[in-house]
């Protein structure tokens, strides 16, 4: 672990518990642990929470996939699945009696972490000497978003091999941290089967992370340049190639690079006041990505690492465009955006109870099930204004 860079799920969570307890003052108690068993699919160690926790009665199986943060691998996200799988087991018991959909939940380590770590330099920032670190830590997690899906393709000949075993996937959604909530943004918006996403101090817009990070870090592509920054984007610390794959991949790179859009040269982010044309431009890429789709994006206020002042602008953008009046309207789009004042690059308790909520909410929403399409197939059932 780089000294620079904090665990952020290092207190979420008390020890394992032991006779003489487990837990923090600051700390959720470490909850009691599910079933788990680990499948090797496609080169991947990939472990399935709570299989054998299943009612034998029930065939409609919801997917938590859980992404973890820089530095740390999948072993860190066992707590959550073990806690969020228990919390809808009882959910469901309270409210109907029986359990009509189960929850499992999957890890594995995002690339070069872990069980596939290659180059541990590659995981570090600028700052801990690694030069390629925008092209290194970009390239992790859109990799991991599409290990992500293809997993997908493989779990159930993995977990329900028999032609005669009557469970079926029936959902899928993503719960990712820092790193983990990067690739949650990639995974919701180009798998047509997901259809939540709980990103935790994640940052849609990876442009400007990382020229922050650059000027933060005084590079010599930021400070060479009269004004500063001028000639970062393009230079050997963000490349071509790195520019072509953010406009490829990342939410605002993708959304607001799209051909057609009238920029003025003092905009600093896309206007909501489209014109006909920019419509009809964004509205179908827009619907691909986010059409019945639900979001939990929650932030630290005091964030350094991934300030949410970087995400906020195309956060913002899009609950203007979906919200009453929004030319985005109908779309089924839910988003919801939630700022943790005094909170660090850190997943408090007070997130934990957000995703929680969420995740219960969005495995009750009937509307959305995410399984109706292939990979980068488009949403279903859209509202009427779209």
């Amino acid at each position: 672990m780089s000294k620079a860079t904090p665990n952020p799920v290092e207190y979420t969570y008390g020890s394992q518990p032991t006779k003489s307890g487990g837990s923090t003052a600051h700390s959720i108690p470490h909850p009691e642990a599910v079933s788990s068993c680990v499948h090797h699919i496609a080169g991947i160690l990939v472990t399935v929470f709570g299989l054998d926790d299943m009612p034998s009665d029930v065939t409609d199986v919801a997917v938590l996939w859980l992404l973890h943060p820089r530095l740390q691998t999948q072993a860190s996200m066992a707590p959550f699945a073990a806690h969020i799988i228990a919390e809808w087991n009882k959910h469901q018991k309270s409210s109907t009696g029986k359990q009509r959909k189960a929850l499992i939940a999957v890890s594995f380590d995002q690339r070069n972490h872990g069980s596939r770590l290659v180059s541990a330099i590659a995981n570090e920032a600028w700052r801990s000497g690694n030069e390629h670190h925008a092209s290194d830590m970009f390239s992790c997690y859109t990799g991991t978003a599409q290990d992500t899906s293809l997993l997908l393709d493989f779990l159930p000949g993995y977990i329900f091999p028999e032609p005669s075993d009557a469970r079926r996937i029936v959902q899928n959604l993503v719960l990712g941290i820092s790193l983990g909530g990067h690739a949650a943004w990639h995974v919701l918006m180009h798998d047509a089967r997901f259809s939540a996403a709980v990103v935790t101090i994640g940052c849609p817009d990876y442009t400007r992370l990382m020229t922050d990070r650059a000027r933060l870090s005084k590079r010599k592509t930021w400070t060479s340049s009269s004004p500063p920054g001028r000639d970062f984007l393009g230079s050997s610390d963000f490349p071509p190639s790195l520019i072509e794959a953010v406009k490829k991949n990342d939410p605002a790179g993708l959304i607001w690079s799209l051909p057609g859009l009238q920029w003025r040269n003092d905009q600093e982010y896309l206007h909501t006041s489209l014109t006909e044309e920019e419509r009809q431009v964004l509205l179908p890429v827009m619907t691909r990505c986010f059409g019945n789709k639900r979001i939990l994006n929650l932030s630290g206020g005091a964030d350094k690492l991934v300030p949410y002042a970087h995400s906020k602008p195309f956060v913002d953008w899009l609950k203007t465009a979906s919200a009453k009046g929004g030319w985005f309207e109908g779309s089924g789009l839910v988003l919801e955006d939630l700022v943790f004042d005094g909170v660090g690059h850190e997943v408090p308790s007070r997130m934990v109870d957000e995703m929680v909520r969420f995740v219960t909410d969005s495995l009750e929403d009937e509307r959305v099930s995410g399984m109706d399409t292939a990979p980068g197939g488009g949403a279903t059932r859209l509202g009427s204004k779209i």
